[in-house]
């Protein structure tokens, strides 16, 4: 299979995509490698099928469980219970294929005060399954639950940009103007409520014409002043209290198809 090459992403709608599923705080390298796997396998980045773990794609087990299902050839998986002897729960999988007359069996365990010890009986379980998998529907790519001789890093928490930081890359996103797709998305980015862009959009521009690209960008510039209100604890948002902004039928494309 030809490795075809990721260009750099510098579209605001594809770097929010890119946030969405983690690759964006990897360099054009890794990203292009985790996507050629995804591509390879079919798997889809947004469920979750593909993870990074310091830098390097790991497949996880729903994955596999989708490269499985895909097939069509997938006839079954048996698992046995957990049990604990020299310091690791163990447990065995076997996996069926409908075109094979013979299982494809691999043995798991996990640590008894590994990383995750309150579910380890779990994992024993859960890395047999994905070992078996591997096998039977000839993944070569390794996957997460292999790394249990390790304590996986905690997500960090991604703190909130600055006003004057999120002004600011907007204008760096787009030299010339802003494109109606980079402005969609930007929406969407940085959850900018409909009704309250609509108003603004019909304050700045009234005539009610189809903007320019440098009216887009002054728009998002305003735009971007907007703080969310504090919501109480327990207090009921109506739906009916944020209408749609009015969308052309380019723009709605643009919206359905940027999770595709």
């Amino acid at each position: 299979m030809a490795i075809e090459v990721v260009p750099s992403v510098t579209d605001p709608r594809e770097l929010t995509l890119l946030r969405a599923v983690g690759l964006d705080r990897v360099s054009p390298e890794q990203r292009e490698l985790a996507l050629n796997i995804a591509q390879r396998y079919e798997l889809d980045l947004m469920l979750k099928h593909l993870v990074m773990i310091d830098g390097k794609p790991y497949i996880t087990r729903d994955g596999l469980l989708h490269v499985a299902h895909r097939s069509k050839e997938l006839d079954g998986i048996e698992t046995t219970d957990p049990i604990l002897a020299d310091g690791y729960w163990r447990a065995s999988c076997s996996v069926y294929r409908k075109d094979m007359s013979r299982p494809f069996t691999y043995s798991g365990r996990y640590p008894e005060k590994g990383g995750n010890a309150k579910f380890a009986p779990e994992m024993a379980v859960k890395v047999a399954e994905v070992m078996a998998l591997r096998r039977a529907f000839d993944v070569a790519a390794p996957v997460i639950e292999e790394r249990w001789d390790i304590n996986l890093p905690a997500a960090e928490p991604v703190a909130r940009p600055s006003l004057a930081e999120r002004a600011a890359a907007a204008r760096e996103a787009v030299t010339s103007g802003m494109s109606k797709a980079a402005f969609v998305a930007a929406l969407k980015d940085h959850g900018i409520p409909a009704k309250y862009a609509a108003d603004v959009r019909q304050g700045m521009f009234p005539d009610g014409a189809e903007l320019t690209d440098a009216q887009r960008q002054a728009l998002l510039d305003e735009l971007l002043t907007w703080e969310p209100e504090p919501v109480e604890e327990g207090a009921v948002v109506e739906a009916e209290s944020v209408p749609m902004l009015p969308l052309d039928d380019e723009e709605r494309e643009l919206i359905a198809g940027g999770l595709k």
